[in-house]
C-alpha cells in the first residue's frame, strides 16, 4: 500500500514526460464549463459491437488476412470526436475485435497517404506521433479503466488509470501489460515523403490475465456480458521541408474516434461504446441494449450539475430544486446527499417489472446500490484521509488510521513487524524527508465484509517522487474498535 514498499523501481517517470500528459489532458483536468460539457455529451448514444468468440486465434502479424478475421465486420467508420458537430474526418479509419479465453483482440486499419512516425521507446508519449489508441473500462463505473496507444513503428504506450483527470485521476504509468502481442503492416513506406502510401494497419492481442486485476467483471467476459471500450486515432497535419516531415505550425492534433463523446477529452467513459462479447457463430447474436443507460445517464447529469452548481457557488447543491434538473432525470425519483467528501446521488431504474437502485458520487464513481456501499465508502475515506497526511509530510497524521496497539501487523518484503510504535518508526526512519515520500495516491479499491466488525480491502498504491516512482499491491484488515474502523494488518507488495 502507498509508501508501504521501500525498493525503488528502476523504471523513471521524467518531468518532461509528465508535462507532456497534462498537456494533452488540460481541458480535462479542470472543466471550465460543466454544464456547456454534459450539453454536447448528452445527445450522443454511444456506437455498440458484437464481439465474437474466435475459433482460432489470428496470427499476430498486422495483415489482417487470417479467417478469423474475414468472419467479422468493421466497426463504424471514425468520426471526429465531437460527433456531427464537426466536419467528417479526411481519412478514412476502422476496426474490429474477436476474443477467446486467452486474449482480447483488436485490429485497426488506418488510411494514410504519408505514413510516419518517430518514436521508439516503450512508454513513451505516443500521440505526439500520429497514433492508434484503445481504452477499456471493463464494468462501465467511470473508474479503473485502461489505455494503450500504438505508432506505425509499433511503438507502444500502455497506462492504468484509477479514474479521470476530470476527477483527480492520475496516469499509472508503470502499468503494463504482461504478455502484450502487437504487429504494425505499413501499406506503402513509412517515413517517405517522396511517395504517397495507402495506410497502416494494426493488430494488438490483450491478454485477459492483465485485464483481470482491476475488471471488477468477469475475466474472461461471459456470453452477453458487455464492457465499455472507445478507439480513438490522432493524427497531426504536416508539411515536408528540406525532404523531411514537420508538423504543421500553430495547428493541433485531429482526434477521431469509434464512439463520440462531444467534447474533446477521450478520458469520459460514460460515453464509450458497448462492446458485448458472444460465443455465438459470427454475425448470428444481435446486440441487446443496456437497460440501464438512461437511468445512469440521468444520474451523470445531476453529476454534471452538481460540478457546475459548486464551480458557481463554491459548495455542493444541498437539494435537486437547486440543481434545476430535466423532467426526463425527475422521472427517475431522483435523491441527493451531502457526505464528508461531496455527494451521493442516486436514481431508480425500471427492469422489467422490477427496479434497481443506482447511485453516482462526486467523482463520477457510478455503481449499482449495495448494503455494503457505505461501508466501502467510509474504509476509502479513511485512505483518501491518509493520502492527504501523507502528501503534507504527517506521518503522525497518517498513523492515526493504525490501530493503535502493539498487535498492530505490518507486513512487506517477506518481514513482519508488529506494534504501532515500530511502524510508526520505520515510517520515519525509511522516509526522512519531504522529497523522499513523493505523492501518494490509491487505486482499484475492493472492499470485502468479513462480518460486523471486520473487513478485508484490497488495492494498489503508488508513489510519484524523484528519481523514480515506485508502486505495487496492498491488502488491509480493518477493525471496528471502540466505534471507529482501524488498520490491524496491513500487507504491502512492491510491484516488479
Amino acid at each position: 500500500m502507498h509508501s508501504r514498499c521501500f525498493v525503488p523501481r528502476s523504471k523513471q517517470l521524467f518531468l518532461v514526460f509528465v508535462l507532456l500528459i497534462v498537456a494533452r489532458d488540460a481541458s480535462a483536468d479542470a472543466p471550465k464549463d460543466w454544464a456547456g460539457d454534459w450539453a454536447r455529451m448528452k445527445p450522443i448514444v454511444p456506437h455498440s459491437y458484437v464481439c465474437y468468440r474466435a475459433d482460432q486465434p489470428p496470427k499476430i502479424d498486422g495483415l489482417l488476412d487470417d479467417a478469423a478475421w474475414q468472419r467479422v465486420g468493421w466497426t463504424e467508420d471514425f468520426v471526429d470526436i465531437e460527433g456531427a458537430r464537426r466536419p467528417k474526418p479526411r481519412l478514412r479509419t476502422r476496426a474490429k475485435m474477436l476474443w477467446d479465453a486467452e486474449y482480447f483482440y483488436i485490429a485497426a486499419e488506418l488510411e494514410e497517404p504519408h505514413a510516419r512516425a518517430t518514436l521508439t521507446k516503450h512508454d513513451a508519449v505516443i500521440f505526439n506521433d500520429n497514433d492508434f489508441e484503445v481504452f477499456i473500462n471493463p464494468d462501465g463505473n467511470n473508474r479503473a479503466y485502461y489505455e494503450f496507444e500504438i505508432n506505425a513503428l509499433n511503438t507502444s504506450w500502455d497506462l492504468f488509470l484509477s479514474k479521470p483527470y476530470k476527477d483527480t485521476g492520475r496516469a499509472d504509468n508503470s502499468w503494463d501489460i504482461p504478455g502484450l502481442k502487437t504487429a504494425v503492416h505499413v501499406i506503402g513506406t513509412l517515413n517517405n515523403p517522396a511517395d504517397e502510401d495507402t495506410g497502416w494497419t494494426v493488430e494488438i492481442a490483450i491478454p485477459w490475465a492483465a485485464l483481470r486485476e482491476f475488471a471488477h467483471s468477469p475475466v474472461p467476459p461471459r456470453d452477453g456480458d458487455q464492457w465499455r471500450v472507445d478507439f480513438s486515432r490522432v493524427e497531426w497535419q504536416h508539411q515536408i521541408v528540406a525532404g523531411k516531415y514537420q508538423k504543421l505550425p500553430h495547428s493541433r492534433e485531429d482526434n477521431w474516434v469509434w464512439s463520440p463523446i462531444g467534447i474533446v477529452d477521450m478520458h469520459r467513459p460514460e460515453r464509450w461504446g458497448f462492446v458485448q462479447f458472444s460465443t455465438a457463430q459470427a454475425g448470428h447474436a444481435h446486440f441487446q441494449p443496456d437497460s440501464t443507460l438512461r437511468g445512469r445517464d440521468a444520474l451523470m447529469e445531476i453529476y454534471y450539475a452538481q460540478q457546475a452548481f459548486d464551480q458557481q457557488h463554491g459548495h455542493w447543491a444541498q437539494n435537486l430544486t437547486a440543481l434545476q434538473l430535466d423532467r426526463s432525470v425527475l422521472a427517475f425519483h431522483p435523491q441527493l446527499t451531502t457526505t464528508d467528501d461531496g455527494f451521493l446521488a442516486s436514481v431508480e431504474i425500471p427492469i422489467g417489472h422490477n427496479s434497481q437502485t443506482w447511485t453516482i458520487r462526486q467523482d463520477s464513481w457510478i455503481r449499482r446500490s449495495s448494503p455494503d456501499d457505505d461501508l466501502s465508502d467510509k474504509l476509502e475515506a479513511i485512505l483518501t484521509h491518509q493520502a492527504a497526511a501523507w502528501n503534507r509530510g504527517d506521518i503522525d497524521a497518517f498513523m492515526e488510521d493504525y490501530w493503535k496497539s502493539n498487535q498492530l501487523a505490518f507486513s512487506s518484503g517477506g518481514h513482519t513487524t508488529r506494534g504501532w510504535q515500530m511502524t510508526k518508526d520505520n515510517y520515519k526512519r525509511r522516509y526522512p524527508t519531504r522529497e523522499r515520500m513523493g505523492h501518494l495516491t490509491f487505486d482499484g479499491l475492493e472492499v470485502t465484509r468479513l462480518g460486523d466488525a471486520a473487513a478485508l480491502m484490497l488495492g494498489s498504491w503508488h508513489l510519484d517522487r524523484d528519481p523514480a516512482p515506485v508502486g505495487g499491491n496492498f491488502s488491509l484488515i480493518f477493525r471496528r474498535i471502540d466505534g471507529r474502523w482501524v488498520i490491524v494488518h496491513d500487507h504491502t507488495s512492491l510491484r516488479n
